[in-house]
C-alpha cells in the first residue's frame, strides 16, 4: 500500500481529500497490475482507464489549486501554474502516446505511477506547502554558511517530502566520481534565465531501496522500474527545488532532460562539466552526492 503521510496536509480540506484521493488510485492500478499484469489486453486497458481518469482528475485539481491562488493573491501562482502545465504536457503526454501505440508491457504501467508518485510527493512538500506560507525552502535559513544551509535545505526537504530523518553531512568537497558501492546515477539538464544548468546526482541503491519500501510497502523489493521512475522524477524535481531557492530567481528551472546514467560513465560526465560545486553526503540512510555547473 502506498503510505500516506501527515507530511503532505496543507490544511485546505478539499486539496488535501485530492491528494489523498491521487495516492489510493495509484496504490489500485498498482495492486491491480500485480494481479493480472502478465495479460497483455488487460494492462493496455488499465492504462488507458487509468489515464483517462488521472488526467481528467488532475486537470480539474490543478484548476481547482490554481482558483484557490488567484483568490488568495498568491504571489508564487505563475511558477506553480507552469509547474502543472510541465506535468501535463510531458509526463500525461508520455503515456497518451502508450495508449495510441495499442499496448503496454508491466515496466511502464509501473513507470506510470512511479513517476506520478515521485512527483506528486515533491510538488506537495515544496510548491504546495508555499501557498499556505509553509514552503520549507521558502522558510528562512539558520545557517549563513552555504554548506550549512544547503544540508539544512536537505535535510528539511528529505523529512517533509520522504518523513525521514537523513541527517545529511558533507563529507567530500570535490567529488569525481569516486566508487560508492552498488548505487544509481542521474544527469539532469535544466535553463534558467537562458543559462543551462547541469546536475548529476547519485544514490546508495540501498538508500533507494529502503525509502521505495516506505512508501510502497515491501513488496516493491522486486519492482525496479516502480523504483527508478519514482526516483527519477522525485530526483529532478528535488534538486530543482533545491537549486530554484539558492539561485534566488524569480524564473522557473525548465526541465530539458532527465536521464539515468551507468556507473563506467559517471566520472567522464563529471569532467566534461566546469563544476561549481560537486559535494558527496553521508546521511543516516546512505551516501549520495550532487554536482552541478552554476
Amino acid at each position: 500500500m502506498i503510505r500516506w503521510n501527515d507530511n503532505y496536509i496543507t490544511g485546505i480540506e478539499k486539496l488535501d481529500k485530492e491528494h489523498q484521493q491521487i495516492f489510493q488510485m495509484a496504490d489500485q492500478v498498482l495492486n491491480k497490475l500485480r494481479e493480472r499484469g502478465d495479460e497483455a489486453n488487460y494492462r493496455i486497458f488499465l492504462v488507458r482507464e487509468t489515464l483517462t481518469y488521472i488526467t481528467s482528475y488532475f486537470e480539474r485539481h490543478a484548476k481547482a489549486e490554481e482558483e484557490y491562488m488567484r483568490k488568495i493573491g498568491y504571489t508564487g501562482y505563475t511558477l506553480h501554474k507552469m509547474l502543472h502545465d510541465e506535468f501535463c504536457n510531458i509526463q500525461l503526454k508520455k503515456y497518451q502516446d502508450i495508449v495510441k501505440r495499442g499496448e503496454c508491457s508491466k515496466e511502464e504501467i509501473q513507470d506510470f505511477v512511479g513517476s506520478g508518485i515521485g512527483w506528486l510527493l515533491e510538488h506537495i512538500a515544496t510548491a504546495d506547502m508555499a501557498i499556505i506560507g509553509k514552503g520549507i525552502l521558502a522558510a528562512p535559513a539558520k545557517n549563513s554558511d552555504f554548506e550549512a544551509r544547503l544540508e539544512e535545505k536537505i535535510n528539511t526537504l528529505l523529512t517533509a517530502s520522504l518523513n525521514i530523518a537523513a541527517n545529511a553531512k558533507i563529507i567530500g568537497r570535490s567529488y569525481q566520481g569516486e566508487f560508492l558501492g552498488k548505487a544509481v546515477y542521474q544527469k539532469m539538464v535544466y535553463s534558467l534565465d537562458s543559462r543551462e544548468i547541469t546536475i548529476v546526482s547519485g544514490i546508495e541503491s540501498s538508500f533507494l531501496l529502503r525509502v521505495a519500501e516506505m512508501i510502497y510497502g515491501t513488496e516493491v523489493k522486486n519492482e525496479m522500474d516502480l523504483i527508478l521512475s519514482s526516483l527519477q522524477l522525485f530526483a529532478a524535481n528535488f534538486w530543482r527545488s533545491i537549486g530554484q531557492h539558492f539561485a534566488g530567481s524569480n524564473t522557473m528551472m525548465t526541465m530539458k532532460s532527465n536521464s539515468f546514467i551507468i556507473a563506467g560513465l559517471l566520472s567522464e560526465e563529471l569532467r566534461k562539466l566546469k563544476l561549481t560545486h560537486s559535494l558527496l553526503f553521508a546521511s543516516d540512510m546512505g551516501k549520495f552526492f550532487i554536482a552541478v555547473n552554476y
